[in-house]
């Protein structure tokens, strides 16, 4: 595009440039021309007696035609005519109302009766100690005028058929040579949304060094992720021995506290590694689910295991995304959220699947039990923490869902739900297409 506006601007200016270069020329030549005819006239005057004045030569045949604009005149220091051209028979000739310079020349553009522009060079010439002749020369500027603009039209014409192949030019050459690079984008971004999990295809020889030094960048990422969660992963079961032993050999009264210290530690460490093992899985490339089979599968199983009551699923009309992440992932997300939503549900809940935008989504899961309060909802995340004792579960389902939503880096609202109980929205990174 800047490309484009910058041909253009060149181009523009060439042109103004050719045309102002062109007009320069025709006056220099159309002032030569009456240069000539004055000292052609002024070389006759000198060897002239006054009665051959009136056959005065003219050196262009344009001032012998009537009304051409090509006028010459010899008016003497009285006012009076002494001789004009053939062309300038019945036309009053302007006169300039500048003075002469040094050399006793002036020039200028004027117009006569009839509203034509014309050139005029004036020359005085003394013929006696106050005796003097003025001779004017003109020609006609409407013609050169008429000849500039002629030829803007017909370089404007040109500059436009060269423009517009030059442009064309630039536009196969940047599609030839920045073809590549623009597969290489594409190729950079279906890694990003999780199409593919290396740089695919051929590239010529100038960026083939670029992919190999991407895909050897995502290997070693990926062995860093590796070693990462191997090494977290070892670390923590090489600390829940010890821990298990010191819980066996505590004796003592502040055994109690030394449990639940433990119990502390215990959770860090499982907590830690869950969050390793998540940002590993979430780490890996190349991989999307199938949302809407995924929900079906989920809703299936869930209206099994709980008989009596019902859970149904609604797609938006123009939802079209997958899931930017592992499949397990997403039924653990999606899983807990609805078996919690049926554990508290008094006969139903509803799944919902939303297109937010093509780099998101949203599941949004609704109950028709007695829902949460504001406090309650914020601390409904904690990890082990149980609002009911009565209903069964670990207290940990929507803590995990906290974390992993996170992890992706998608995000989680509670609310209150339009058939009575709670609203739960997820939004989650998605890829267009199944």
């Amino acid at each position: 595009m800047f490309t484009a506006i910058g041909l253009s601007i060149g181009l523009l200016l060439t042109g103004i440039l050719l045309s102002n270069l062109y007009s320069r020329a025709l006056t220099r030549s159309i002032d030569e021309i009456a240069v000539r005819q004055s000292d052609s006239l002024i070389a006759r005057l000198l060897v002239e007696d006054s009665e051959g004045l009136d056959n005065l030569p003219s050196i262009d045949p344009r001032y012998t035609t009537p009304s051409s604009g090509w006028y010459w005149q010899i008016v003497d220091s009285s006012g009076s005519i002494a001789s004009v051209s053939a062309s300038a028979f019945g036309v009053i000739l302007p006169t300039l109302e500048i003075d002469f310079n040094a050399e006793n020349k002036r020039r200028g553009n004027l117009q006569d009766e009839d509203g034509n522009r014309l050139r005029v060079f004036e020359r005085k010439l003394f013929v006696g100690e106050t005796d003097y002749v003025v001779i004017t020369v003109t020609a006609d500027w409407d013609e050169v005028a008429n000849e500039v603009a002629s030829f803007q039209s017909q370089a404007i014409t040109v500059l436009l058929v060269i423009g517009v192949f030059l442009a064309g030019l630039c536009a196969l050459v940047a599609r030839i040579s920045l073809g590549p690079l623009l597969r290489l984008s594409s190729e950079v971004e279906a890694i990003r949304t999780g199409a593919h999990a290396k740089i695919e295809g051929e590239f010529p020889r100038e960026i083939l060094p670029v992919k190999l030094e991407i895909n050897a960048l995502l290997d070693v990422n990926d062995k860093i992720l590796e070693r990462a969660k191997n090494q977290v992963g070892d670390l923590a079961h090489g600390l829940k021995t010890p821990i298990a032993v010191m819980r066996n050999e505590l004796t003592g009264q502040k055994l109690e506290v030394a449990e639940q210290q433990l119990d502390k530690m215990q959770s860090i460490v499982s907590r830690y590694l869950d969050r390793a093992q998540l940002a590993a899985r979430t780490a890996a490339r190349g991989k999307k689910t199938d949302v809407r089979v995924a929900m079906e599968r989920i809703v299936s199983v869930m209206n099994k295991l709980f008989q009596n009551k019902s859970v149904s699923l609604v797609v938006d009309p123009d939802f079209n995304h997958s899931f930017r992440g592992d499949a397990e992932d997403l039924d653990e997300l999606v899983g807990n959220v609805v078996d919690n939503a049926m554990k508290w549900a008094k006969s139903k809940a509803v799944v919902e699947l939303r297109h937010l935008n093509d780099e998101q989504l949203q599941i949004i899961v609704e109950d028709d039990g007695l829902g949460l309060s504001s406090s309650q909802q914020k601390r409904v995340f904690e990890r082990g923490r149980r609002l009911d004792e009565q209903v069964q579960g670990s207290g940990l389902g929507l803590g995990i869902v906290n974390e992993l939503i996170t992890v992706y880096g998608g995000d989680i609202e509670l609310g209150t739900a339009q058939i009575g109980g709670l609203r739960v929205c997820m939004t989650l990174p998605a890829v267009t297409g199944t």
